[in-house]
């Protein structure tokens, strides 16, 4: 089985949910007209997850430029409701703005709301509105999903070890910019860091966006480098689909994953392919 943490799930149609990001030049690893369609909703991932053995799926947040980012995730419940899928949502909330507790209360009215991926910069995680957002989102029962850089690793640990009751995950294995060596040092200390403190966890996603002409044995160690760090107990692994149809095929990705795992125990296999996304996202 995989289980899919990072899927974007859309419907330019509705009026009510706003993406912006699909419709602009600024996209900042390729060009977007290969996933640039009105509807990109359960059947259409179905169609394309059906060979790779997909049964579970977790949806980050997408429509950015709504006017109330509950819509997004009324609109992924609805989906569930009609269709199973997807299982759980991490939505959209701006944890320092002053009704940052309200929504989240409103969000979480849901049944798939699991948490907020945070889309602005690492600084953020030093302003005590944001970390009242925070306290609440941690209050509420919900995961932090942030895709920290190595080089704001000081921001990400000073905010995990201030609120040890909010689990941290990081996003996206953090985007490692590049393959150079130097990058490797820097972002594998990261990891170590960040996996030394209890109530963090990582999700392996995007490796493709800054390697388009990736291999499985290219992206093999960046994958098995954050399971030694983590664990496999508190890695999942997602696709980032449809965006990473830019550079790769569905089946493509869920089978390099496989094949990066493929040494570890049967257990641990099992654990990063599907086990610790159910355990997590309580799917």
């Amino acid at each position: 089985m995989f289980v899919d943490t990072h899927v974007h799930l859309w419907d330019r149609r509705d009026r009510d949910l706003g993406y912006g990001w699909l419709d602009g030049d600024g996209f900042p690893y390729g060009d977007l007209v290969a996933v640039r369609a009105p509807r990109f909703s359960v059947p259409e991932l179905r169609a394309e997850g059906r060979l790779a053995g997909l049964t579970k799926v977790v949806h980050m947040n997408a429509a950015f430029d709504a006017a109330d980012p509950v819509a997004e995730t009324a609109w992924l419940q609805q989906l569930s409701d009609e269709t199973g899928w997807p299982n759980a949502a991490v939505v959209t909330c701006d944890l320092a703005a002053r009704d940052a507790a309200e929504q989240l209360g409103r969000h979480a009215r849901h049944a798939v709301f699991r948490g907020v991926r945070e889309m602005g910069p690492a600084t953020r995680f030093a302003d005590p509105a944001f970390r009242r957002g925070y306290a609440a989102l941690g209050r509420a029962g919900g995961l932090f999903l942030h895709t920290v850089g190595w080089q704001d690793a000081g921001l990400a640990l000073d905010l995990v070890r201030a609120h040890p009751e909010v689990t941290f995950v990081l996003d996206q294995a953090g985007m490692p910019q590049d393959r150079s060596p130097q990058t490797w040092t820097a972002w594998t200390g990261m990891l170590r860091a960040l996996a030394a403190e209890p109530n963090t966890l990582c999700k392996v996603s995007s490796l493709g966006m800054v390697e388009p002409g990736w291999t499985p044995q290219s992206r093999r160690p960046w994958v098995l480098a954050c399971i030694e760090a983590f664990g496999s107990r508190r890695v999942f692994l997602g696709t980032n689909w449809p965006v990473e149809r830019l550079y790769s095929s569905y089946t493509d990705v869920v089978e390099a994953y496989r094949t990066a795992v493929s040494e570890l125990t049967a257990t641990e296999q099992c654990d990063v392919l599907a086990g610790t996304a159910e355990r997590v996202f309580r799917i």
